[in-house]
């Protein structure tokens, strides 16, 4: 039986934030649960700070076959991230909910990864299929647009032909959806406010272990 780096599962958290602050937190606390199942790694990628072009929908990675980059219209910071979603088998995206959503730059990002949609012909065309997918969201309110912005993270996971994934087995999550966690009766710019969220916490590290789980049983399976 084969050992070592080759056989772990490599977990992604993105933070969807501007700030270093209560998704992050969210984001970490998904990914210590999912080194707990071992046999797993994990990294963090900070949207905020990458300089990234909106997708302005030329399609050009549509048609241009073997471009040098993964998008063949913008040379930025995307260029440094296609690679590390292409390693990855799983990816735990967390976001603030902004008016019922997620955030702009998130989105942004997002809409940035058309080179690995199923037609494109970049060299990463297809290449987040089966890859499993978890969301976080974090609003104010317990009711205040956690499910539809984790929702949002969804439809673009299923875009990609990647695997979605709840918060798992837990007793009472919170959010069946995903990680979804609460600022109140703190103000939202308290940036730990969610370390008194007991259901948010619960319902993240959830998430985070049936991300490791099911990116272990899908990369078994192509052993």
């Amino acid at each position: 039986m084969r050992t070592g780096l080759a056989d772990k599962v490599r977990i992604l958290g993105i933070v969807g934030s501007p700030r270093h602050g209560n998704t992050e937190i969210l984001v970490k606390e998904a990914l210590k649960a999912a080194e707990e199942v071992g046999g797993v790694e994990t990294e963090t990628l900070h949207v905020a700070p990458l300089k990234v072009n909106p997708c302005i929908a030329c399609f050009r990675c549509f048609d241009e076959k073997d471009s040098r980059r993964g998008c063949p219209s913008f040379d930025d910071d995307m260029e440094k991230v296609y690679p590390r979603l292409a390693a990855c088998d799983g990816m735990i995206i967390g976001s603030p909910v902004y008016f019922g959503g997620i955030t702009g730059e998130l989105k942004t990002f997002l809409d940035r990864t058309e080179p690995f949609v199923r037609y494109a012909r970049t060299g990463y065309g297809g290449g987040l299929s089966n890859k499993v997918g978890g969301a976080i969201a974090v609003g104010y309110n317990r009711n205040g647009g956690q499910e539809t912005s984790i929702q949002m993270i969804h439809a673009y996971y299923l875009v990609h032909d990647m695997i979605v994934v709840g918060s798992g087995l837990v007793e009472t999550p919170g959010c069946y959806y995903g990680g979804g966690a609460v600022t109140y009766p703190k103000r939202s710019r308290i940036r730990d406010a969610v370390l008194e969220d007991e259901l948010g916490l619960r319902s993240s590290r959830g998430l985070g272990r049936k991300v490791a789980e099911v990116a272990k049983m899908v990369k078994a399976s192509h052993a």
